[in-house]
């Protein structure tokens, strides 16, 4: 008999605490809004069963994971063939493509086999099926060993990562971890580079390239500069609609002249021109034997090898970012000339990396430098311009910390701490610019852009 609770605070702490195995009858019996309850309330009300039933989820994912190991080895018994063609039958039964059935059951096994700490947060509801996909799918190479090191670095987070998030996480921790296999399987892996493209629907078709990560965020970054500066008034094309656009009259203007040219310049962001941002420890640029289990990062793809970094500083101007050597937390960002306007906003900019709002993965470049506290000069109250007091912010974000009831604040170590209408927190991290190895002596940083607008590098 599912047990009811008689006010909705008491479902609430029950439906909290209670094991994913044991929310059903919880989720069942779920109070009715009673009178008096205001629309606030009873959103929170909501919002934990929402929760709760994704938890329910995330543990019936687990029992299929379970399921489809003992299926697996109940059809090796079979002298009938049933193992060979296990991924046909599961197709039919499931009505899904039989390489979508074969994924299945591979990724169970190696869930079992290989991963069980994510198993284990999967059946505990910690984290939600898709989440399990990615520890799995970007330990695949790895040895167990290696595995359960880099389930122990990424799984206390996981929880309240995105997606994008924990991929990044995995990826550096398969850095980490497995420098010398990371960067042999970087090395086997561009060799697949490729353009491809296919048919589709309403006369369209699809064009996909596989490249490096530095390569593709240069054709990002052009085509997006390129869509903001075909902007126009009047102009009802999406930015997706102008980087589309703006790649074909490139290639056409090639195909038709045998040259590039435009005599529009690129427009700034920030005051910045398009450029990539990579960092990673001077060690590390200097001496490639000392890079070993160093992660380099770049911005807006996420954690590369070492030498995948170098090869972007063969063409790059460098500048000296001083980090903190436990937090990795950006304390200082060197340049040899500029206006203090100017430097204030390149440090906040450099510092926050993206939107500020947990999840947000907007570039700083094309967000807000927001006072967290409303700068009033000439008032006693509100507060300052200065690194502490400014944050990054996307428009959308932006307008909920100024009038959609979040509100911002930000501790010394650099974290920042949203509180929601309903009166939840949740916590942004600082952007770590640098993941200082394990048993080694701290070391600043640099970052390599490829910005002709920058200034020399100081060191």
């Amino acid at each position: 008999m599912p047990v009811t609770h008689q006010s909705p605070e008491q479902w609430r702490s029950a439906v909290v605490a209670a094991p994913a195995s044991e929310l059903p009858p919880l989720l069942g019996s779920r109070p009715e809004r009673p009178v008096g309850c205001s629309a606030r309330e009873w959103a929170n009300v909501l919002l934990d069963a929402v929760i709760a039933r994704q938890r329910w989820v995330a543990y019936e994912s687990a029992q299929q994971v379970h399921d489809l190991v003992e299926l697996s080895a109940a059809a090796a018994e079979d002298p009938g063939g049933v193992e060979e063609f296990l991924a046909t039958e599961l197709a039919l039964a499931l009505g899904v493509a039989e390489s979508t059935a074969g994924r299945y059951l591979l990724e169970a096994a190696e869930l079992t086999a290989r991963c069980p700490a994510t198993l284990h947060a999967l059946e505990q509801g910690r984290i939600s099926p898709g989440k399990a996909s990615v520890i799995c799918r970007g330990t695949a190479d790895l040895t167990g060993e290696v595995t359960a090191l880099v389930e122990a670095d990424v799984l206390p987070a996981a929880g309240s990562s995105t997606v994008p998030g924990l991929r990044n996480a995995v990826a550096r921790s398969v850095i980490r971890r497995d420098p010398d296999g990371a960067q042999r399987r970087h090395e086997q892996a561009r060799r697949r580079r490729s353009v491809s493209r296919r048919s589709d629907l309403d006369g369209m078709a699809c064009l996909s390239l596989y490249g490096t990560a530095q390569d593709v965020a240069v054709i990002w970054d052009c085509l997006t500069a390129a869509a903001d500066a075909a902007k126009t008034e009047g102009d009802d094309r999406s930015v997706g609609e102008r980087r589309v656009d703006a790649l074909v009259d490139v290639c056409t203007d090639i195909l038709d002249r045998g040259l590039l040219s435009t005599d529009q310049p690129l427009p700034t962001t920030q005051r910045r021109r398009p450029h990539l941002l990579v960092t990673l420890p001077a060690t590390a640029l200097l001496d490639p034997d000392a890079a070993r289990g160093q992660v380099a990062e770049l911005v807006g793809h996420g954690p590369i090898t070492p030498a995948q970094a170098r090869v972007i500083a063969a063409d790059a101007t460098w500048r000296r970012l001083v980090c903190d050597p436990t937090s990795g937390a950006l304390l200082d960002y060197g340049r040899t000339t500029y206006t203090p306007p100017k430097a204030l906003t390149d440090f906040v900019l450099t510092r926050d990396v993206t939107c500020v709002m947990p999840g947000c993965r907007q570039p700083a470049h094309r967000c807000d430098v927001d006072h967290r506290e409303p700068f009033h000069p000439g008032h006693t109250t509100g507060g300052d311009t200065s690194a502490e007091n400014l944050a990054v912010l996307c428009r959308r974000h932006h307008r909920a910390k100024d009038t959609g009831g979040y509100q911002l604040r930000r501790t010394p170590d650099g974290d920042h701490h949203w509180t929601t209408p309903l009166g939840r927190t949740y916590t942004r991290a600082h952007t770590r610019h640098w993941e200082p190895p394990e048993t080694r002596t701290a070391t600043a940083p640099l970052a390599a852009t490829r910005d002709d607008d920058d200034d020399p590098p100081s060191f």
